[in-house]
């Protein structure tokens, strides 16, 4: 009995409602409508519509994916990955990266994250036989404490 003396309490508070509000509110959705909100797979494609439409389109440079092998040792890290010679390769240090970008063909680059971090100026690279050598000093951690000061306000 109390349960339909709740429901009879529903209509008069939601017509109160509209009253403070000076408009009507929407009708609730029916349970069919319901299921339909469930099903959540749609947003992703409408996200990713709305992104293409919003980003400008732009030629992205091709990244080959590496071949490189990565050898560490106490005190160098030695990259050797296999490069056509024709394609006259540049090869760019960082501290934590390696990117060779082929000449011949300028939309092409490869990018070589390193194991830790190295001093770019030591690098030295080497083309043998189809394989671009490259050897870099690795960058010392200074595991030594530097006292600093307070300043006491």
């Amino acid at each position: 009995m109390m349960a339909d003396k709740g429901n009879n309490n529903k209509p008069s508070q939601w017509h109160e409602i509209e009253t403070l509000l000076g408009s009507k509110l929407p009708a609730l959705p029916t349970s069919k409508q319901m299921d339909l909100l469930k099903d959540t797979s749609w947003i992703e494609g409408y996200v990713q519509n709305i992104l293409e439409k919003t980003m400008p389109k732009q030629e992205v440079k091709k990244s080959v994916r590496s071949k490189a092998e990565v050898f560490e040792t106490h005190y160098h890290v030695i990259v050797k990955t296999p490069i056509s010679y024709e394609n006259n390769p540049a090869v760019k240090v960082r501290t934590d990266l390696i990117k060779i970008e082929e000449m011949l063909d300028n939309k092409k680059h490869q990018l070589i994250r390193l194991p830790c971090l190295v001093i770019p100026s030591t690098a030295r690279a080497t083309y043998k036989e189809g394989i671009l050598q490259i050897k870099i000093r690795k960058k010392k951690l200074n595991k030594a404490y530097r006292e600093v000061s307070i300043r006491y306000i």
